[in-house]
């Protein structure tokens, strides 16, 4: 990878952070609104930059199609998330009787 000036550090940053924080990438907009730009045009002539230097990876016609190559996001504790309360029965369906007077 190619040395980054440092708008484009500041840029790479922001995007690890999103990844971080959200778990996926900010959109252009979001990278324009953050960095003070005055339209998402410049955030992608950045993007573009990134990627010619392999910083990142873009997928084009995806807004959120930022990936950084060798970049994983740290993993939740296994304290967050949803619990377990039950069982569902997953099979055949099982006739639920009840008794209506």
């Amino acid at each position: 990878m190619q040395k980054l000036t440092p708008r484009q550090a500041e840029i790479l940053s922001f995007i690890k952070r999103c990844l971080e924080d959200h778990g996926f990438p900010p959109t252009r907009a979001e990278i324009a609104q953050e960095l003070g730009f005055k339209s998402p045009n410049a955030a992608e002539e950045h993007l573009k930059a990134l990627a010619r230097k392999g910083a990142i990876e873009m997928t084009p016609g995806a807004s959120r199609g930022i990936r950084i190559p060798g970049f994983e996001p740290h993993a939740a504790n296994d304290d967050e998330g949803l619990p377990v309360i039950g069982r569902v029965a997953a099979g055949a369906p099982i006739l639920a009787e009840q008794n209506i007077e």
